[in-house]
């Protein structure tokens, strides 16, 4: 069955997560995905964290490029220019998280792309843009972090100390800003004939991202104040946030403003604390002894499991769920019923696990068609579909082009 972007065809200049991540999802929905990677090491991924039990593959690159065909070339030599070139004038898409002005430089930018192919989407996934102060210098997730002031606002306070998220969370929010920038500059290019650059990067995601958060300190005045356990949130009052029981962990996303009375009532009934509503009045002595309130609640939840708390909570409406390491994670059952985790077939590493596409469509669904790919293991392929002969192949690999 055709994927939803069947037909498409994407030239990726691509390494480590941002912009490999969006054009792995565009492979999955149905895109023909060309990556030149560097002959002899490819993309800088391919080395993080190799592991043994996939055959020195590294879980990282795995989880990153299935659905992508690779071709190694060395962009300094002519030969391998003029490849790029005929390319060029077939793709739908060109992709690329080099550093601003590498493109160029070789002979690949915008302008040279545009030239040959009018109707191309041009996408750059830069660090912190095209131009302006920061625009040379290296952009990564945690860098992102720290200069969009995420780091000051996760997790409990630690002596004001800034805390990282536990993922590399801009990267993939900007992966998803590129997806819908290429998808977007491809129905405008179907529609006008003519395509255009489309640019994203991981200072504007990471601030796109706090939206809500930092549109509440542009129009208050009001910096966040981290509490000190973990409520989860500087701006929600308790019992929003995470709690220790008997057996394991819990959170509350409990709206109290909605039947605040009604709830505090029966929070205090079913923990067992009879004068909760004295110290639960209303939303501000919420939010002013959050910390406070959660030492007293975090007390009455550690006499029972987790198992009983839900069980108790979710018959009476209340927002709750279980914490869950990534060893629950994959034994949820709805994890388990939604398939969200597949089993891949590849050459060297074997049989390997990797996270599904999440979303669904009725007429074209996602498919897996290829593992992530070996360095360069598509080069005949591609190659005899841009009319070179394999006479012409053997030459090009005679001077070391791949």
């Amino acid at each position: 069955m055709a994927g939803a972007l069947d037909g498409v065809k994407i030239l990726g200049f691509t390494h480590f997560a941002q912009a490999p991540f969006a054009l792995q999802l565009m492979g999955d929905l149905g895109a023909d995905v060309i990556n030149i990677e560097r002959p002899g090491k490819g993309d800088f991924n391919r080395e993080f964290l190799r592991q043994e039990s996939l055959g020195g593959e590294s879980p990282f690159f795995l989880a990153m490029n299935r659905n992508k065909r690779s071709l190694s070339l060395n962009l300094k030599s002519p030969e391998a220019k003029e490849i790029v070139f005929r390319l060029l004038k077939e793709v739908d898409v060109v992709v690329t998280n080099y550093r601003p002005g590498t493109l160029d430089k070789l002979g690949f930018g915008y302008e040279a792309a545009k030239k040959v192919n009018p109707r191309i989407v041009y996408c750059e996934a830069l660090g912190y843009g095209s131009s302006g102060p920061y625009a040379s210098l290296p952009g990564q997730d945690l860098l992102a972090q720290c200069l969009t002031g995420y780091a000051t606002i996760v997790g409990p306070d630690q002596e004001g100390r800034p805390i990282s998220g536990g993922i590399y969370v801009v990267d993939m929010y900007s992966s998803m800003l590129l997806t819908v920038g290429i998808l977007a500059a491809l129905v405008s290019a179907r529609e006008t004939g003519r395509g255009q650059k489309v640019e994203v990067n991981l200072l504007n995601s990471g601030i796109h991202m706090q939206s809500q958060e930092i549109a509440y300190y542009l129009n208050t005045g009001i910096l966040p104040q981290r509490p000190k356990n973990h409520s989860g949130h500087f701006l929600q009052e308790s019992p929003y946030g995470i709690y220790q029981t008997g057996n394991g962990w819990m959170c509350f996303s409990t709206n109290m403003v909605e039947n605040a009375e009604w709830k505090v009532k029966t929070l205090g009934e079913l923990l067992g604390i009879e004068n909760l509503p004295e110290l639960m009045p209303d939303k501000a002595a919420m939010m002013q002894d959050r910390d406070k309130l959660h030492d007293i609640l975090e007390a009455a939840l550690v006499k029972q499991d987790t198992e009983y708390w839900l069980k108790v909570f979710q018959e009476v409406g209340f927002w709750c769920a279980k914490v869950n390491d990534y060893e629950s994670v994959v034994r949820d059952p709805q994890v388990i019923h939604n398939g969200i985790i597949k089993e891949i077939e590849h050459p060297v590493a074997g049989t390997y696990k990797a996270i599904g596409t999440p979303i669904e469509f009725s007429e074209t669904p996602p498919e897996i068609r290829r593992p992530a790919p070996m360095l360069g293991q598509h080069n005949e392929e591609i190659l005899l579909q841009l009319g070179y002969s394999k006479e012409d192949i053997a030459a090009l690999k005679e001077k070391n082009i791949f």
